[in-house]
């Protein structure tokens, strides 16, 4: 009996301690936090990101014809379109070690428009190498064929040929595989469409008058009353915290509301740009890797809850020889939202925005992001557009600019150059 009380005794102090930490886990980790322990351990380390290398190689519009000269652009679900699925799977063909084809360079793609016809179009300078691994390709099949970047890649679905297209060169390779088929429904020259001009595709209508519905700009990062509050904008960027409760709110000086814990910081800046900036080591043993950084950077927009438009890349780079930078652009009603002008953060800002969305990553891990801070709706009223009786190359898209907006600011579609 003297042996089994000490026993029980400890046994009971082993329990105590241990309901303890179960309850300042569940208070500090769960409760205040809607997050768990193992969320809280999965924010000391790089995040694992999601596999986005197939998104990297859709391009920002496809433009399809069916041969009688008029063609439709799609910039919107590009991802889940016939067109890509089709473009996808021929290109994951080619690009196979015991792929059979045969290639040549040519001189003019000028017969090209007169068949069936689907033209992937990249907003920057494709790299065959990422390309190629992108899609899951191994070996250098592009590169051994003399294409180190293109800009298109135009498929013949008739007959099984793919034209990769850069500035000065065009390389057409012939698949021997013939068992891929697409059919491309005709775009309606009664309504607004496309013709080829010169290197680019611009817009056609009867009359050269069209309709089309406007958008709405929002900023969410407005109250109810349409008032910017501390409060509010800390209910908005919660999200990019490990641990909501150990936020330090502040405001600056200079009206910028700032919102930061030890490992990182959110601002909301001057000229509505959000702004988020990792204080987290970096581990720099490993070599970097740019399709991991993509993978991070794309997982890092898609989980942000006020990100609400579909987004394409529209460029990139490396920095440092080890960081690398990624810029988004937005997409609404099949056609894109344009920067008017560089997107000036305020009043001292030194590196505008060039981009609706920019994204820093450092070895798998989101250091710096910034955008600006409007959503946007094609919930306006129908309008009409006169388009330009011109042969010079230009687009129709959504401007944006820096200059302040109320909610439910209407945006009236414009001719790009």
């Amino acid at each position: 009996m003297k042996k089994i009380l000490p026993l029980a005794k400890s046994f009971f102090i082993l329990s105590l301690a241990a309901l303890a930490v179960f309850q300042v886990n569940q208070l500090w980790l769960v409760n205040l936090t809607n997050r768990n322990f193992f969320i809280y351990l999965q924010a000391r380390f790089a995040p694992a990101a999601p596999d986005g290398q197939n998104a990297f190689a859709r391009p920002f519009r496809i433009i399809s014809g069916a041969g009688d000269g008029h063609f439709r652009v799609r910039y919107s679900e590009i991802a889940g379109s016939d067109e890509w699925f089709f473009c996808e799977e021929i290109l994951q063909t080619l690009l196979r070690r015991d792929a059979n084809f045969s290639a040549e360079k040519i001189s003019a793609t000028s017969e090209i428009f007169s068949q069936p016809v689907v033209v992937c179009e990249y907003a920057f300078s494709m790299s065959a190498e990422i390309f190629t691994r992108a899609l899951g390709g191994q070996g250098t099949l592009l590169a051994d064929n003399g294409i180190e970047n293109f800009r298109k890649i135009f498929f013949l679905p008739n007959e099984k040929n793919i034209f990769f297209v850069n500035e000065h060169e065009v390389f057409k390779f012939s698949l021997a595989q013939t068992d891929f088929s697409m059919h491309i429904e005709p775009a309606n020259p009664s309504r607004l469409h496309f013709v080829q001009v010169a290197d680019g595709f611009v817009p056609r209508a009867p009359g050269n008058v069209f309709s089309y519905r406007t958008i709405v700009a929002e900023n969410p990062f407005r109250n109810p009353q349409g008032l910017f509050t501390r409060s509010h904008i800390r209910s908005m960027v919660e999200t990019f915290f490990d641990n909501p409760a150990a936020i330090i709110p502040g405001i600056s000086v200079d009206g910028i509301y700032t919102f930061s814990t030890r490992n990182a910081m959110v601002r909301y800046l001057e000229n509505s740009v959000l702004e988020y900036t990792s204080y987290r080591t970096i581990g720099r043993t490993a070599p970097e890797n740019f399709m991991a950084d993509f993978s991070a950077a794309l997982d890092f927009v898609n989980n942000d809850p006020t990100v609400v438009n579909e987004i394409f890349l529209r460029a990139h780079e490396s920095r440092h020889g080890r960081a690398h930078v990624f810029w988004f652009d937005y997409v609404i009603d099949n056609r894109p939202i344009v920067l008017v002008e560089e997107w000036r953060t305020g009043a001292r800002c030194t590196e505008p925005l060039l981009a609706p969305i920019e994204v820093v990553v450092d070895h798998g891990r989101v250091v710096r992001y910034r955008r600006i801070a409007y959503t946007f709706s094609s919930e306006g009223a129908i309008s009409w557009k006169n388009l330009p009786v011109s042969n010079e190359n230009f687009t129709l898209g959504f401007p944006v600019d820096p200059s302040p907006k109320s909610s439910g600011t209407v945006i009236e579609l414009a001719v790009i150059y």
